[in-house]
This record gives C-alpha cells, sequence and structure tokens, in this order.
C-alpha cells in the first residue's frame, strides 16, 4: 500500500497587544495565516514563511496547539501559537487584507465551517493540544479529543 499524506501549518499570531492576525483569503473569507509545507521544508520553517508571504510579519513561534487531519483527502493541519516579532501588515499573492483583531471579532469573522473549529481550539489552547478527524465537505466531525500536554 502506497500513503500519501499533505501536511498543511497555521499560526495563532498574537502581537504585544494579545490581537490576532487575521488574513482575508479569497477562497474561504477571513482566517488566520498558514498553507502547505513543501517537499523537503521543515514545519517551523513552513510555518514562518507562510506567515510572512501572507501577511507581511515576522514570528516566533511559542507553541503547539493541535493537529487535524481530513479523512477525505489525508489532509493533516498542525496548529501553532506564535508571537509577533516585527515586519509591516502586507497583503501577499493569498491575501486581500490583513488586519490584527480581539478574540471576540476574530470568532465573529471567521465562518469558514474548519476553520472556524480550528481557531476555537487554538483559542481554548491552553495547557491542552486538540487532535480531531473531520470530513470536509460538507464539515462533519469524525472523531475529536483535548490532551493535557507533557502527561
Amino acid at each position: 500500500m502506497e500513503y500519501t499524506h499533505f501536511v498543511s501549518v497555521a499560526g495563532l499570531v498574537r502581537n504585544d497587544k494579545d490581537e490576532i492576525l487575521l488574513l482575508k483569503s479569497p477562497n474561504r473569507g477571513w482566517e488566520y495565516p498558514g498553507g502547505m509545507v513543501e517537499p523537503g521544508e521543515a514545519l517551523q520553517d513552513a510555518l514562518i514563511r507562510e506567515i510572512k508571504e501572507e501577511t507581511g510579519v515576522d514570528v516566533e513561534i511559542t507553541g503547539f496547539i493541535g493537529v487535524c487531519k481530513n479523512i477525505q483527502k489525508d489532509v493533516v493541519n498542525i496548529d501553532f501559537s506564535c508571537k509577533y516579532t516585527g515586519g509591516e501588515l502586507a497583503t501577499g499573492d493569498e491575501s486581500l487584507d490583513v488586519k490584527w483583531v480581539n478574540n471576540d471579532e476574530a470568532l465573529e469573522l471567521v465562518t469558514y465551517p474548519l476553520t472556524k473549529k480550528r481557531l476555537e481550539n487554538m483559542l481554548a489552547a491552553g495547557d491542552t493540544v486538540s487532535c480531531f478527524s473531520f470530513k470536509k465537505e460538507p464539515f462533519e466531525l469524525v472523531t475529536e479529543g483535548r490532551y493535557t500536554v507533557g502527561r
């Protein structure tokens, strides 16, 4: 049996005002930055690259939030927390707009079902990580769990 999985990374980026970085995607509306990991690329390098390409900002990865898998297409999504370290907000090829928002505004703006579920998990992380499997069209949770870090 041949195995083929695709891996994506995303970051919940916060600034010194505790605001969240969002971008407006042409396909899914408002979302957090992230994208596909290229062959031979480290997860962390892919995340830092994607955030810079989509939003113009530099970040430091501060933690691991969770992982989920699209069981229909074998795409694994890995979510991290990040701290803004510099750069100016700028749109890129995959972003129509970029802005800083508070938690409540982020939850209002992000409406795409999978992206919203992942954002809710990111905001609830604390000392736990989220792991879930889903079907995408229509969005349906298949399995879900929260696990304590390091225990």
